[in-house]
């Protein structure tokens, strides 16, 4: 049992518009108990406000490292491997930054001797996953709400550069509606996820293989 433990959790993963941003969080043991009267619920159970005091607090106790992964670099990506090996390649890279703590990751996939071979093919065999590992895990709520954060800092920037596409997620029709449009998506298609299934439901699909 190692001094320290870690988290993480990733933000951004279903969106069509966007990065993705992985986040690893990590404190000493002993502060498990403090993390976890702070850090009680994933990101998603707190409104911006609230995961912004949060993420505050945590900075306090925690120490965080996370990447984002651009939109085109998923593009470029996904060309070469799956999403899940994306995340996997830079969970990967953020463990291996890491000495002596016990990593708890949320898993993306749906079984684990899935991930675990994912993992390992990124030179990564030391660790545990499980699904909804936020909701448990204080330390990795803590990545969740890290990642958030970040991930939601970030789509306010596209926004002020582009136009007002809503949360850039699929279910989101001012999100659609800004996609179908020829001018808007023209403004967004540096940070539209072109390989995402989500575009083939767009009607207008031309619009998408100019």
């Amino acid at each position: 049992m190692f001094s320290y433990i870690a988290g993480i959790d990733e933000a951004g993963r279903g969106p069509v518009l966007g990065p993705l941003v992985i986040c690893c969080a990590f404190c000493k043991r002993n502060k498990e108990k403090q993390l976890g009267k702070i850090a009680f619920r994933d990101s998603k159970g707190f409104s911006d406000s609230q995961r912004r005091k949060i993420y505050e607090k945590l900075k306090e106790i925690c120490n965080f490292r996370f990447v984002e992964i651009s939109a085109a670099d998923i593009n470029r990506l996904m060309g070469e491997m799956s999403l899940n090996d994306i995340e996997a390649m830079f969970i990967a890279d953020l463990l291996k930054k890491l000495e002596n703590a016990d990593v708890m990751i949320d898993m993306p996939d749906r079984y684990s001797w899935v991930f675990r071979k994912r993992m390992e093919k990124f030179g990564i065999k030391r660790f545990e996953a499980e699904h909804k590992a936020d909701e448990k895990y204080p330390i990795v709520a803590a990545a969740s709400i890290c990642a958030k954060v970040v991930r939601d800092d970030k789509i306010a920037r596209i926004r002020e550069a582009t136009l007002d596409f809503g949360s850039g997620y699929p279910c989101d029709r001012k999100t659609i509606a800004a996609l179908k449009d020829r001018e808007s998506y023209a403004k967004l298609k540096p940070f539209v996820r072109t390989r995402w299934k989500t575009l083939d439901t767009v009607k207008q699909r031309k619009l998408f293989e100019e």
